[in-house]
């Protein structure tokens, strides 16, 4: 499995983290957690993540994320789209973290296949 245009970078002491391309980074800036950073995937199996609001609830509804702490505490600071994604038990769970994964792709690229999101920057 594979995200387009994303290398795998030891950029924090929490995790891995996952960058992308420069050419890629077509989303708002609250796609991101740092730079081109959009997602850590943490020792213990959990995801730090960014999803637009809208899909970070659904996500959350269906109790695969919590907001990350931060989030909550930095309002206006740290975007609400800020989630841990629980680490996955089974691979019933990890296909699920998978597509979770790249829905927060979609939102770093600023599309989904071809059709640009409607807050990407043009």
């Amino acid at each position: 499995m594979t995200l387009e245009g994303v290398r795998v970078a030891s950029l924090r002491e929490e995790g891995v983290s996952l960058v992308l391309a420069e050419s890629l980074a077509g989303g708002q800036p609250e796609a991101f957690l740092n730079g081109r950073e959009f997602a850590v995937v943490r020792a213990d199996g959990s995801v730090h993540l960014v999803l637009a609001p809208s899909w970070g609830q659904k996500v959350m509804d269906r109790s695969w994320a919590a907001i990350h702490p931060l989030a909550r505490y930095m309002a206006g600071a740290i975007s609400p789209g800020n989630l841990i994604v629980y680490a996955p038990r089974n691979s019933g769970d990890l296909r699920v973290v998978w597509q979770i994964l790249q829905a927060a792709h979609a939102f770093a690229i600023g599309t989904v296949g071809r059709m640009a999101l409607p807050d990407s920057r043009w």
